[in-house]
């Protein structure tokens, strides 16, 4: 028998639905009944800490073709991470094969930094995210689309900002837009040539701040190019497969607004740290 599967709307039409009939995107009650499930849980200096080593993790699902590209903006980092993090979300095609490649051509020294791992069958993306951050040892574990691009210096310009910023658990912003390879070439890839000071402003949003959110990008970041502790994952419950359980459809603005419930969180709204491919990112919901 043939399984149908439903395809959840994306953010842009939702957003509209919601606006057509005046409700707000972001649910209060939502937001209530998570705050009331966390109540016993102790966020106190739990953001602080060490934070000196980076894992990227990257969920992979059915864009082998920018896999190259995505690759060398991780080996291009002006400060290497730790660790990087594959996860394989659909066996059935070249991806897995491809990235051995890649990584087998890497100079011996960043060999140990690299673990692929592929889900035996497909799990969507929150559990990939989970999976791969589970294995993980590192610090902060940033995320990193396998269709998008990290600005060169990602990774450096991150160990600085959460060095300033004690009290963050989470930092994000805006990312540059593109649509092909060749756009992208032609593009400054260094954060700080898009800065006018040495590291981009922040913009800090406090636990009190989410009451108030009513449309998805009241806290607008990208998530490629996202930065969180590994505390706050351990301590919001990781990201949500079930979608029943979000605070918005989408798994990865649940999981900010989860974590921005809880801890302090900052977005840098005007210089971009990563690249984001137009259109490609868009599943229709069969992975999100």
């Amino acid at each position: 028998m043939t399984r149908l599967r439903l395809r959840v709307p994306g953010r842009r039409t939702l957003a509209r639905l919601r606006r057509a009939l005046g409700q707000p995107e972001v649910s209060r009650r939502r937001i209530d009944r998570y705050l009331e499930r966390m109540r016993g849980v102790t966020t106190s200096g739990l953001s602080t800490g060490s934070r000196d080593s980076v894992a990227v993790v990257i969920p992979c699902f059915g864009h082998a073709a920018h896999i190259p590209m995505m690759f060398e903006s991780v080996v291009r980092q002006t400060r290497l991470p730790e660790e990087v993090v594959f996860v394989v979300d659909d066996p059935g095609d070249d991806t897995k094969a491809l990235l051995a490649g890649l990584i087998e051509r890497q100079d011996k020294p960043l060999r140990a930094r690299f673990n692929v791992l592929v889900n035996a069958r497909n799990q969507g993306q929150a559990a990939s995210l989970n999976l791969g951050i589970a294995r993980s040892t590192s610090d902060l574990i940033l995320i990193l689309n396998d269709d998008d691009y990290l600005m060169h210096d990602t990774v450096e310009v991150m160990l600085s900002l959460f060095a300033g910023s004690p009290e963050v658990a989470l930092i994000g912003g805006t990312c540059v837009q593109f649509d092909s390879d060749d756009e992208l070439a032609s593009m400054p890839k260094m954060i700080t040539a898009h800065s006018v000071g040495a590291l981009p402003p922040l913009l800090v949003r406090r636990p009190a701040d989410v009451l108030s959110y009513r449309a998805y990008n009241d806290l607008n970041m990208t998530h490629s190019g996202s930065c969180f502790t590994r505390v706050a994952w351990e301590t919001v419950g990781g990201y949500y497969p079930d979608k029943r359980r979000r605070l918005v459809p989408f798994s990865d603005r649940d999981f900010q607004l989860r974590v921005n419930s809880l801890f302090a969180v900052a977005v840098s709204r005007e210089v971009p740290l990563s690249f984001w491919r137009r259109g490609s990112s868009v599943d229709h919901g069969l992975n999100s």
